[in-house]
């Protein structure tokens, strides 16, 4: 079956899928919402109004700092057309607020914004001539509360107060200002704990499976699991600097961590695109397949290197163009194989499936589609978490099948095909470990040569065959039967102590005696010929065995000198 690089039609699915994707990124967001807002009991305020935002000239103006520098501002300023491709700038909004009620009302102000490099609130009563200011950018946001993927701070208005709310953000790369939510107390927290806790929740199981992989890499040195681990992790690691949990934990004031997740991004679709190769092994069985994942990942690789010193829209831009084009190539991967009936792609399938639902809601989040969505980023994020289960789940599922093949190429390599005892590999490895005290026992079937000359050699493998099932059958277990070649082979036997030489040779003679009686019933003219040698009598194995085949060729000349 072709792969879709040689049709054409799969290959214009595939540009049409992306460019539709891509058109509803594109797609400006407008809203009708009017900016006022008026503060009453525990309802959430959502104020989802473009219009709200203005567009600053950073070439003509420093940060705002008195009401006078916010009006002439917010004067000159230009109407926000928003989208998910929005460019990078500084925004200023102007909020009527009023409480309603007989007492102090506090609420939390969320921006839906996660690049902020510098986020201000003022806040001028009616009642005061005083400018509250609150600071809620990336870098001086300590005390405010840490949610992830957004910025948040508090304000408390007085009884019945009403007053002008002034927004100020401003990013060198990119800042995404659509959705202001004005929530309760109450509600706030709840929110709080359950986006902190998923998110990291999400983060933690991706970073623990990534671990989980590289240590596998450690133990195994195979390069999937090595690109296994790339692909969670870095992934993991790039939702940790976007959601702002880098920063959070360790504020960083050199550089604004949350840009990092999207100059991560290309790099950990780079390691993905080479996992999936060495994960249906495409090397080796579909070259053309694995020609294709080469090149997307060399162009991954380029997009990562060159996204830092791109203006941030432009690396937010590719990242989200590669998530484009990623996720359909992966799953038209997953359900090629499943085709294929490919063990491995049952995981895989799933957990690109649900990674790639979740980025359409998340686009759709960013158009006039769906404009109400919210926690996009969380969405996506734990599908993320269980696209990356499922892909440890694929990855070991393969090395469950990869043991299964070497135990088996392993057991074959050291088994006898005729007779299924060991061979000459599996008898060095059981010399390895013998132990201080041990018996050799050599033996060789008489007359199989005469059965081979005038039966055929037919015949003559049953003789062996059976020889060896009489042998195991007496042995019970006391002693490990190997093929050597022919018709010989070598029996050990493993002592505890020096006391238990004279018996178990004793017993040996007694067992090869049964068997040779019951050999010489179904084969009249075959026997066996035996010798047996300690331990004791050698230096070292060496010498035990060519003792032990000395007295084994000896046995046989007297059988023919009789």
């Amino acid at each position: 079956m072709a792969f879709f690089p040689c049709s054409m039609w799969t290959a214009a699915r595939i540009t049409l899928y992306s460019l539709v994707l891509l058109f509803v990124i594109c797609i400006p967001v407008t809203g009708f919402a009017s900016p006022y807002a008026t503060l009453a009991g525990n309802e959430t305020v959502v104020i989802d109004d473009v219009e709200l935002w203005r567009a600053i000239n950073l070439k003509n103006h420093a940060v705002p700092v008195s009401l006078t520098d916010l009006s002439q501002l917010f004067a000159h300023a230009n109407t926000l057309n928003a989208s998910l491709t929005n460019q990078s700038g500084a925004y200023l909004a102007r909020l009527t607020l009023t409480n309603s009620e007989d007492r102090a009302s506090s609420r939390f102000f969320r921006i839906n914004a996660n690049f902020v490099d510098i986020g201000l609130g003022f806040w001028q009563s009616d009642q005061t001539t005083s400018l509250h200011q609150v600071d809620f950018s990336q870098h001086h946001d300590t005390d405010n509360p840490k949610l992830m993927h957004a910025q948040v701070f508090e304000l408390t208005l007085n009884p019945n107060e009403s007053g002008e709310l002034w927004l100020y953000i401003k990013a060198d790369h990119y800042a995404k200002p659509l959705t202001l939510k004005i929530i309760s107390s109450q509600h706030f927290f709840q929110q709080l704990f359950m986006t902190n806790a998923l998110t990291i929740f999400s983060i933690a199981t991706m970073l623990a499976l990534a671990i989980i992989a590289l240590a596998l890499y450690i133990k195994t040195r195979l390069t999937v699991t090595l690109a296994c681990s790339g692909y969670i992790g870095l992934h993991g690691l790039g939702w940790a600097a976007a959601s702002g949990l880098i920063d959070d934990l360790f504020n960083i004031q050199v550089i604004n961590t949350t840009y990092l997740g999207m100059i991560l991004f290309p790099f950990a679709i780079a390691a993905a695109c080479q996992f999936t190769k060495l994960l249906f092994n495409m090397n080796y069985h579909r070259k053309s397949w694995a020609k294709l994942f080469n090149y997307v990942a060399l162009a991954c690789i380029f997009f990562g290197v060159v996204t830092p010193f791109v203006p941030f829209s432009i690396s937010f831009a590719i990242a989200h163009i590669i998530a484009v084009l990623w996720v359909p190539l992966a799953i038209l991967t997953g359900f090629k194989m499943m085709i294929f009936n490919d063990f491995r792609a049952k995981y895989y399938l799933i957990g690109n499936i649900l990674y790639g639902a979740s980025l359409i809601y998340y686009m759709l989040s960013h158009s006039p589609l769906l404009p109400a969505a919210s926690q996009a980023e969380l969405v996506v994020l734990v599908a993320l978490a269980a696209d990356c289960i499922c892909i440890l789940l694929s990855l070991a599922t393969w090395l469950q099948h990869k043991k299964q093949d070497y135990s088996r190429a392993y057991s074959q390599a050291r088994i006898d095909p005729l007779t299924h005892a060991g061979n000459r590999h599996a008898l060095n490895e059981a010399l390895a470990k013998l132990p201080k005290h041990y018996l050799v026992c050599f033996i060789d079937y008489d007359g199989v040569k005469t059965i081979n000359d005038k039966q055929g050699h037919g015949k003559g493998d049953e003789l062996l065959q059976f020889g060896t099932q009489l042998m195991n059958e007496a042995f019970r277990g006391e002693g490990d039967i190997f093929r050597t070649g022919g018709d010989e082979f070598i029996c050990l036997f493993s002592l505890n102590s020096a006391n238990q030489f004279t018996p178990t040779i004793q017993n040996i003679k007694q067992m090869i005696t049964d068997c040779q009686v019951r050999l010489h019933e179904k084969w009249p003219t075959s026997g066996i010929s035996y010798g047996i040698a300690s331990s004791l009598e050698s230096a070292n194995q060496s010498q035990c065995l060519a003792l032990a085949d000395q007295r084994m060729y000896q046995q046989k000349r007297s059988k023919k000198t009789i």
